[in-house]
């Protein structure tokens, strides 16, 4: 801020309605700099209190330096809650971490203002500075800057528990020993301990626990844990209060009445024992027959007309479930109009029920209907598909990588499931939690499909299938859509056909005998058995052209990587995504689906356009400076500045 620049207190006084503003008296903000430091604690501004607060921060020396340090140091300032001079000893304290306080990153200048008021102003205010000016006259109050703070020190970090540890003489040996990093009490401390020491543990099978008596100290020889917290700053829940929920002024909370609860049919167990429901939980059946009989859905407003709603709802979902008996709920949301989401759960349960584990989980199933009955419902089964992160960043992910549905979208396949959905081994579905049948357009994975032998009995793992066939359906998805996300629609067709033809779910069940080719792969004698023979030298050209196929195939980088998946993850969803779509909240938080990077966003202006021979794994520095340059040439400059070069993971 400029000194020569000057402040100007205006106030409003009262004055009839055609006079104006007084203006104040201009001061020059030719003031001292002020820096400042903002503790957690209660500071009078008494002379003992201010002196106490410094000495818990290490000095008046320390408060200097990190008050002149610079602001992307790591250097920041200790504020120790336990004074050393009243302790009465050494060992008081066994876990003491101090709260790291740090400059502000970003400078936030503000002006020190004394205010004098006549005697007894404020206290008549109720402590209320503003009101407190407003009620004397201009004459009677004087306000002048007297400083600016340009330098703050801020503490925003945890303070960890700390334990005595007075009466505890294990620790303090410990402490007096190990603590003062003097040699000859170290060596004097270690002499001292038998090959099989037990006295550390010695009370504790003689504890007694009786929470209305003490136990002292002493009989517990173990120290405390040296740290509590694991983190410095507080975890964020990313809590979400009910909207329906509210509190009164007394601190009770209710729900409104406008809450709706679906009662959803959940069937927790996948033996034998557990009942599939034919109906919908019975005091669902009460609501929705009391709607009927008045029109009005019990706990809603007859202006809503939810009951009205409803009954649209459930006509939709009446012929949809009689086309498809298991739908995924995603699937649902393009057949519904927005204007009708509002009765969706409630639609659902009165149709249908689910699992909450097995190859079904996370679908909506028709009452009465049996998936385990029969493996006709083998197609329904899902399968949960995830993009690596570290992937999704990459500049050629986010051109390949669609954006997910909106939360209200409308199916371009009327009654039936959106064809951005189905994963035909051209695109990258909207949504990766897949059904088999959305699978079975790819023509590997219907291939496969078509040769299955099915199980007698469905299995919590893998449903109706053979572990095997699910493995080779897995891993052609799992290569052919990390080929998709990076770009390459040119899929190998010798990796194909061995998935196709494997043997085994896992590698480490092959042959030990067997010889590995250049990929890491089994044997041509393998393909002899399986699949007739193959001419040894077209695999061998096959297997060269394959490495200039892949994408991203950098097997220096962790040679125990299984190569074939292409960064991309199957497996069961994560109860996270579960309960984001249950409670209805944007798509775009969902972990089922990878999301475009906004680093490597597609800008109609043409500065994002990827070139595509860039590759990241073989770029040189010059060349991805040159690429962030083109997006961000203030980031570029910074690092071209700071950095010589980069070095690459595989070779650390």
């Amino acid at each position: 801020m400029d000194k020569s620049m000057a402040l100007d207190l205006t106030r409003e006084v009262s004055a009839p309605s055609d006079s104006v503003g007084v203006p104040a008296k201009e001061y020059t903000l030719d003031i001292p700099r002020l820096p400042s430091v903002e503790l957690p604690l209660k500071v009078s501004g008494s002379q003992e209190s201010v002196v106490k607060a410094v000495q818990m921060c290490g000095g008046l020396t320390k408060v200097k330096k990190a008050l002149n340090a610079h602001k992307d140091t790591p250097e920041g300032l200790e504020l120790r809650l336990n004074d050393d001079n009243k302790r009465d000893g050494p060992n008081t304290f066994f876990n003491e971490h101090p709260i790291i306080g740090r400059l502000v990153p970003q400078r936030d200048e503000s002006i020190v203002m004394k205010v004098s008021l006549p005697q007894g102003t404020l206290q008549a205010c109720g402590g209320n500075l503003q009101k407190a000016i407003a009620s004397v006259p201009p004459n009677k109050s004087k306000i002048v800057p007297v400083g600016i703070v340009n330098n703050t020190i801020r503490f925003r970090e945890m303070s960890d528990f700390q334990v005595r540890i007075d009466n505890v003489p294990s620790a303090c040996e410990f402490n007096e020993s190990l603590g003062s990093l003097e040699w000859e009490r170290i060596q004097q401390y270690v002499q001292s301990i038998p090959d099989q020491d037990t006295r550390p543990f010695e009370n504790i099978n003689n504890l007694v626990v009786d929470r209305t008596s003490q136990i002292p100290s002493s009989d517990f020889q173990l120290p405390p844990p040296p740290r509590f917290s694991m983190v410095n700053i507080p975890f964020v829940y990313r809590f979400r209060a009910n909207p329906y929920a509210t509190k009164s002024s007394s601190g009770e909370s209710t729900v409104r009445g406008t809450y709706l609860k679906n009662y959803q049919q959940l069937v927790h167990s996948f033996g034998d024992e557990a009942e599939i429901p034919l109906a919908a939980h019975p005091s669902l059946q009460e609501d929705y027959q009391k709607a009927q009989e008045t029109g009005v859905y019990p706990g809603s407003n007859k202006d809503s007309k939810f009951y009205e709603k409803l009954d649209q709802c459930l006509s939709i979902l009446h012929e949809a479930f009689a086309k498809r008996p298991i739908w995924v709920k995603r699937h649902i949301d393009g057949l519904i109009p927005q204007d009708l989401h509002v009765s969706l759960k409630i639609a659902l349960s009165l149709v249908s029920y689910r699992f909450t584990k097995g190859p079904w989980r996370n679908t909506y199933i028709k009452f009465g209907v049996d998936p385990r009955t029969s493996a006709e419902y083998a197609k329904y089964q899902t399968e949960y598909f995830k993009v690596e992160g570290k992937l999704q960043k990459s500049l050629l992910a986010a051109k390949n990588i669609p954006q997910p549905p909106a939360k209200y979208y409308v199916s371009n396949k009327p009654g039936d499931i959106d064809s951005r959905f189905y994963f035909d081994g051209a695109q990258v579905p909207w949504y990766l939690m897949l059904q088999i049948d959305l699978l079975s357009h790819e023509p590997n994975i219907a291939e496969v499909c078509a040769s299955v032998t099915y199980l007698k009995k469905p299995t919590e793992l893998t449903g109706w299938f053979q572990e095997l066939d699910l493995t080779k359906i897995r891993k052609i998805v799992k290569y052919e859509l990390g080929c998709l996300v990076q770009g390459n629609t040119q899929f190998s067709e010798y990796k194909l056909k061995f998935f196709k033809s494997m043997l085994y779910t896992k590698e480490s069940m092959m042959n030990k005998e067997s010889s590995a080719d250049a990929d890491g792969d089994v044997s041509m004698a393998d393909f002899e058995d399986v699949g007739g023979k193959i001419d040894k030298a077209q695999t061998k050209e096959q297997g060269n052209k394959l490495q200039d196929d892949d994408v991203d195939d950098n097997d220096d980088e962790d040679e125990n990587d299984d190569d074939d998946d292409n960064g991309v993850e199957s497996g069961e969803p994560d109860d996270v995504v579960l309960e984001q779509e249950e409670n209805d909240m944007d798509d775009e938080d969902f972990e089922a689906q990878p999301q475009k990077s906004e680093f490597g966003r597609n800008e109609s202006n043409g500065h994002d356009q990827i070139n595509p021979a860039f590759d990241i794994t073989t770029a040189s520095f010059e060349d991805i400076i040159s690429q962030i340059s083109q997006r961000d040439s203030v980031t570029a400059a910074k690092l071209r500045k700071n950095l010589d070069g980069f070095i690459f993971e595989s070779e650390l």
